[in-house]
């Protein structure tokens, strides 16, 4: 199936225009498999792009599938990591009766098909794998195991293996949970990167250890350019899985690491986060030639910069976290080639609707638990996703007086000082929302209150700011969050090391005076307005990273006049910057709309 053509002759799938929820418009098929379709589809509001995932009407009744579908949505909401694609809502339409999951959009192709035109170079396998390896650490964290690493999960946006990012934990299976195996009894994706215990070796009892195991295959391939055969017949599998496999033609700087990854025993093998933190040392060195290979970090100079990766023009952009399109950069609409393909991977989940099962493999899984880290400052701590009650179809007149309502019950609700909420897109059947916080705890008040009062279950996300950050956190709760009015800002990205640039356009400010401020993880109000370049109906402005770490607020600040307490000469703290700023609006009668962006800053 061809990428303008991904269906079957005769068979078209949902047609373009067909609105998700009123919160989603579908715009073009991307992909189809055994389980279901991909869209192309845009944020009604605000025009974002994003992936559609949605089952096929008669896979709807099938409980296997049903439950991968349920299980992918429940472990990427838990992961909040800029490796990790990001999902944003589950739920179901009720029209058509098809549950589904709205997910980023990534403009970027496989590794696997990335390496059909030659292995990385070193250097590029070294960022590729800590980019990787952080994301799967942070899996490994919230208790989700991926059992599925492979080229095809790993997405490169513009070839540029520092953005990175892992698809399709529809196997994943979460520790924490207790899950037992849906397909078989504890194999699942592809058995040539297929760990020992994935093929019924040491109890096959799979574990994080599995993951490594999976990813040092896909890092041999990276970096020669040729998969280690280990696959084949059932017992080929196993035997190929008894020993280590011959590592001769890999370079000696990594040759150690990847011998600790590949060991047959998971207990003898490397963890995610030793692979993650590790740094080559001594002069390159294998028994084959030397490994030039493909460069992906040689960028073109017809290429976006590197920490461009989803830029345009007028879609709101999409932050660092699982569902949120609020808080950060939209990513790039593309309308055919390789950007799509990747998505047909997707569906590739074994023994499901026609696909061949795998081998059946005796014992059961007793996976540890893995406990959840604790809530850190500048991470997005969701509050929790549960499947959606069922719905019935409501009128249109009826579903805009309750989503109405239900913006209304948003806005008006008060979670205390440092908590400020607002909806990102509503209908009467579905709610994403987006927070600002310095605990989660006000959040989960709220989830459950929502829950409560509304009769079904919100997307609720949290932006986790700094104690010296709440100020600026009261003041947006204070100005409102009118969708109509506020600015639109648009960033390059949401996390920055030092030396780099973060470029961004402010959009929707009307005839508005606007100011740009940023409020450090210290407290302090920078006043940015002087970078602010005029455009057609909006504002650009490019801001050299400083050498600073933790989370940052930036705010575009829209008032119909001038307001000299806006507008501070030098950093100011948080608390005495706003509360001026509000009573300076009080004193000359003017109404004050902001809007926030959050990103993360390291060093």
């Amino acid at each position: 199936m061809s990428v303008n053509d991904p269906f079957p002759s005769g068979y078209r799938g949902v047609p373009p225009g067909t609105r998700l929820n009123g919160i989603y418009e579908i715009e073009a098929v991307i992909g189809a498999g055994g389980m279901g379709e991909v869209y192309k589809c845009r944020e009604i509001q605000t025009g974002s792009p994003v992936a559609v995932k949605m089952l096929l009407p008669d896979m709807v009744d099938n409980e296997a599938a049903l439950a991968l579908f349920r299980r992918e949505a429940a472990a990427l909401h838990n992961l909040p990591h800029d490796a990790i694609v990001r999902y944003f809502l589950f739920t179901v339409e009720p029209v058509l009766q098809r549950p589904y999951l709205a997910m980023e959009f990534v403009n970027g192709r496989s590794l696997s098909n990335m390496l059909d035109e030659g292995p990385l170079t070193f250097e590029a396998l070294v960022k590729l794998m800590q980019r990787v390896a952080s994301g799967l650490e942070a899996a490994h964290e919230h208790g989700i195991i991926h059992r599925d690493v492979s080229p095809d999960n790993i997405i490169v946006p513009l070839d540029d293996v520092r953005r990175a990012k892992i698809i399709d934990f529809g196997i994943a299976r979460s520790t924490q949970m207790g899950d037992k195996t849906i397909i078989g009894s504890g194999f699942a994706g592809k058995d040539n990167y297929a760990s020992p215990e994935q093929v019924g070796l040491y109890g096959n009892e799979i574990t994080a250890k599995s993951d490594v195991y999976s990813f040092g295959l896909v890092l041999f391939h990276a970096l020669t350019g040729q998969k280690l055969d280990m696959g084949g017949s059932q017992f080929q599998l196993v035997e190929k899985r008894r020993r280590v496999p011959d590592l001769g033609a890999v370079d000696m700087r990594i040759r150690p690491l990847l011998e600790r990854m590949l060991q047959p025993d998971p207990a003898l093998r490397a963890t995610m986060a030793e692979v993650a933190k590790w740094t080559p040392t001594g002069p390159p060195q294998t028994s084959t030639a030397p490994l030039s290979g493909f460069d992906p970090l040689a960028r073109p100079e017809t290429a976006a910069p590197a920490w461009q990766d989803r830029a345009p023009s007028t879609a709101q952009k999409r932050p660092r976290s699982l569902w949120l399109y609020a808080s950060a950069a939209a990513v790039l609409l593309m309308l055919g080639g390789g950007g799509y393909a990747f998505y047909k991977l997707v569906w590739s989940a074994p023994g499901v609707a026609g696909l061949p099962p795998p081998p059946k493999l005796a014992g059961t899984m007793s996976p540890p638990k893995v406990e959840p880290s604790a809530p850190q400052p500048g991470r997005q701590e969701p509050v929790k996703l549960s499947p959606p009650p069922a719905v019935t179809p409501t009128p249109p007149a009826e579903g805009q007086g309750r989503a109405e309502r239900i913006r209304k019950y948003v806005a008006q609700y008060s979670g205390g000082d440092c908590f400020f909420i607002l909806p990102v897109a509503v209908s009467q059947t579905a709610a994403v929302i987006e927070g600002y916080g310095a605990s989660t705890a006000p959040f989960d008040t709220f989830d459950k209150a929502f829950r409560r009062d509304q009769g079904f279950e919100a997307s609720v996300g949290v932006r986790q700011v700094t104690q010296a950050q709440c100020p600026a956190v009261k003041f947006l709760s204070q100005v409102g969050s009118d969708q109509m009015r506020v600015p639109r800002v648009t960033l390059s990205a949401t996390e920055l090391k030092a030396g780099e640039t973060l470029n961004g356009t402010i959009e929707n400010f009307a005839n508005r005076v606007v100011e740009l401020l940023m409020v450090s993880d210290r407290g302090e109000v920078q006043s940015l307005s002087y970078l602010l370049k005029p455009g057609i109906d909006s504002l650009s402005f490019s801001l050299p990273v400083p050498r600073a770490s933790g989370p940052q607020l930036i705010l575009a600040v829209a008032t119909p006049q001038v307001l000299d307490s806006l507008r501070q000469p030098r950093p100011t703290a948080a608390d005495t910057f706003f509360l001026q700023a509000l009573s300076d609006a009080q004193r000359n009668r003017v109404t004050i709309t902001a809007a926030a962006r959050y990103v993360m800053l390291t060093n």
